[in-house]
């Protein structure tokens, strides 16, 4: 793939989900029909800038730092011919975003100090609502695994962040990685498997194009079964609960209804399966997959940012409109991340 069209990809799913983020972060907290009776009765539209810029939540902090992480880990690995795991590395930049929340984590050497271009950012070094199973899992000490998790959390602060595993194979199959990723913060399989297919996901729509959105989906579900399901009783209700997604996306029930009957997106399962339907509802048409994924009484930040991630990847940046681009904060850094990882894919 030639790197112009690499870096639209990519850029593109970071960009599309940042937007996402920003324009669900605004209604989080609030149920449905207080969205209505706030913004009319199609719910929010628009972002709604602060000072002249729209914000983003801790979900795009996560990932750009994800990103970086594997950025940084693809320059070590290169130069020292290190064998530490993709992982690894994220976990460093994980700790790295924990010092721009956390007074105490500031004190504590972490391996990207020094070259962490997020970390000096002040604009990152905000609290933007992270979640407090990142946070407690981060001040641990200890990085958790899929194997040794540390706590049973199934909570969609794994899969918010895991999009940018899925923009190479270099750390080896992207559902493992992604997985992986999740796994550092969240350790109940509902937590972690969506986050590896995510990735996946991410992966397929970059380096697999000629198909369908659809047929990635269940060919991405597929690879989740051969990974887990004989051995995650978790599985089975995961898969089924996406396929009632590709279903509800297929039929002609309100956005709001079919998001509603698959739960709040509070967790790692539900909050992927909402963004799976609403980019597959709104397939070519970027801003109405994202004002579908955010207007519900869930975590609309987090569906936004996914589905933001999913169809920036398959559309590219330049379907992005660019007012809303304008409207957004620290373009300039999510262009530059992509730009990084453009030369690693």
């Amino acid at each position: 793939m030639e790197r112009a069209e690499l870096y639209q990809k990519i850029a593109g799913c970071l960009m599309a989900g940042a937007l996402g983020d920003a324009l669900g972060y605004e209604v989080e907290f609030i149920s449905w029909d207080a969205i209505r009776r706030r913004f009319g009765e199609g719910g929010i539209q628009n972002l709604v800038p602060e000072d002249g810029k729209a914000r983003f939540s801790d979900d795009t902090q996560m990932t750009l730092f994800t990103n970086e992480g594997l950025v940084l880990g693809y320059r070590h690995k290169k130069q020292t011919g290190d064998t530490a795991r993709a992982e690894y590395y994220i976990y460093q930049a994980y700790l790295c975003w924990l010092k721009t929340q956390d007074y105490y984590a500031r004190k504590k050497k972490t391996m990207w100090d020094k070259e962490s271009t997020l970390l000096p950012v002040p604009e990152l070094n905000v609290n933007r609502a992270p979640g407090n199973t990142c946070l407690s899992a981060l001040r641990s000490g200890e990085m958790g695994t899929m194997e040794e998790p540390l706590n049973h959390s199934k909570g969609c602060g794994g899969v918010m962040r895991s999009a940018p595993a899925g923009f190479t194979a270099f750390w080896g199959e992207p559902l493992l990685v992604g997985a992986a990723s999740g796994a550092i913060t969240h350790g109940h399989p509902d937590g972690w498997i969506p986050a590896g297919m995510l990735s996946d996901i991410v992966y397929r729509i970059i380096y697999m194009e000629e198909k369908q959105l659809k047929e990635i989906v269940e060919d991405s579900l597929q690879a989740v079964q051969a990974a887990w399901g004989q051995t995650l009783p978790q599985t089975e209700a995961f898969v089924k609960l996406v396929h009632r997604a590709m279903e509800l996306a297929a039929g002609d029930i309100p956005d709001v209804d079919a998001i509603h009957s698959l739960g709040g997106g509070w967790v790692g399962d539900e909050a992927l399966a909402i963004a799976i339907f609403s980019c597959l509802r709104h397939p070519d048409d970027l801003t109405a997959a994202l004002i579908s994924a955010v207007n519900h009484s869930g975590d609309s930040d987090s569906t936004g940012a996914i589905a933001g991630n999913i169809l920036g990847a398959r559309l590219g940046l330049d379907a992005i409109p660019k007012d809303w681009i304008r409207q957004l904060e620290l373009t300039d850094i999510i262009l530059q991340q992509a730009d990084n990882m453009t030369k690693v894919g």
